[in-house]
């Protein structure tokens, strides 16, 4: 079968060109004719060299199928070169409530197929207007062999390290809560580390970002007692490293249409602690998770990634609640695992992207 993947690919580290490349990989895997489009550029660190044989410059010939993970008005444009094969669009929108972004619905009559990334997201899509008999959940995944390999040499030498992924900081990420829970926490007596991995943007650069910086800085002026904490903002080629020098892997998050890096860390043997809503419980319980209790709040006009609405909600954690289940993490460590031990196992063999890639071929 001949695939074209369009999208966003090749210039930046991109959480659509993650999924973009890794279901490419799985379908050239599964012996397909795979072309990649970038288009967003070409920089040579963001285009792994496994791939670099099948990226094209432009569309050609006829296709069986064509996919991408773009936003709604791009969908035609990016899956219908030449009008031939299947036709398929990849989204997510965090964001759920009434009269979500008018116009985007309307975009789903551009392709056969739209593959929310969880059920949270196919909720989100049908309040959009997207009638749900045009959707099927396909889930993200991970590539099992990318989750060996060495650790991150991490300055800190505490016995417990927490890692909160943050990588790019938008304001989604609710890093003043992850902050603020962890400094509840725990005090400079407590033999635990929070190591965060994070790219050090100034709110001017991004419009959706926080000066983590500054954020930071009002968090210590806050918690000057607080245990001790690492910041590491160097690339790391293989993220799931970083994975293998923590144990625990701690997000606040406002909202998450799917949370691929719960299931790396799953994969990489950490204990998971997140809050309890959105994409990330398609796969998150309380049989493989710490879950954090909280509310769903308005969301702030300027979090919004596309247009603002009086209607739409995220969520908020009760730090209070999150600090006691870091606690409870790090207390009951050895335990924890081994009970969720079963079920993440089972978690991590059903979240693959060969997986993703099979569930995609089944709608030919």
């Amino acid at each position: 079968m001949r695939i074209k993947i369009q999208q966003f690919l090749f210039a930046k580290a991109h959480s659509w060109a993650v999924v973009g490349q890794n279901l490419g990989r799985a379908f050239l895997k599964l012996g397909h004719d795979v072309e990649f489009i970038s288009t967003d550029g070409f920089q040579e660190q963001y285009c792994p060299e496994d791939l670099r044989p099948f990226r094209k410059e432009a569309p050609s010939g006829k296709y069986d199928l064509q996919l991408s993970y773009t936003a709604p008005h791009n969908w035609g444009a990016y899956t219908r070169f030449g009008g031939y094969g299947k036709a398929m669009a990849i989204w997510n929108f965090e964001y759920n409530g009434k009269s979500i972004l008018p116009g985007f619905s309307k975009n789903h009559k551009n392709v056969d197929v739209v593959l929310p990334s969880s059920n949270f997201t196919k909720e989100v899509f049908v309040n959009m207007g997207i009638p749900a008999e045009r959707m099927v959940v396909v889930p993200h995944g991970i590539n099992l062999q990318d989750m060996e390999g060495s650790a991150v040499e991490l300055k800190t030498k505490a016995t417990k390290k927490i890692l909160l992924n943050i990588a790019q900081p938008h304001k989604r990420k609710a890093i003043p809560l992850a902050l603020e829970s962890f400094g509840k926490a725990f005090s400079k007596n407590d033999d635990v580390c929070l190591v965060i991995k994070v790219i050090l943007a100034n709110k001017a650069d991004q419009q959706f970002d926080i000066d983590f910086m500054s954020v930071f800085k009002t968090f210590k002026n806050r918690f000057p007692n607080c245990a001790e904490i690492e910041i590491v903002n160097r690339f790391i080629p293989n993220l799931s490293d970083i994975y293998r020098s923590c144990d625990i892997n701690f997000t606040a998050t406002h909202t998450e249409c799917f949370w691929l890096p719960g299931i790396e860390a799953f994969a990489c043997g950490l204990l998971n602690v997140a809050p309890r809503y959105g994409g990330l419980l398609d796969f998150c319980n309380d049989e493989n998770c710490v879950l954090i209790d909280g509310k769903t709040v308005r969301v702030p006009r300027d979090h919004v990634y596309w247009q603002a609405s009086p209607h739409l909600v995220h969520f908020d954690i009760n730090t209070d609640d999150a600090a006691k289940k870091l606690i409870h993490g790090v207390q009951n460590y050895d335990a924890l695992k081994a009970k969720f031990s079963d079920n993440v196992r089972k978690t991590v063999e059903k979240f693959t992207w060969e997986n993703a890639a099979n569930q995609i071929l089944e709608l030919m």
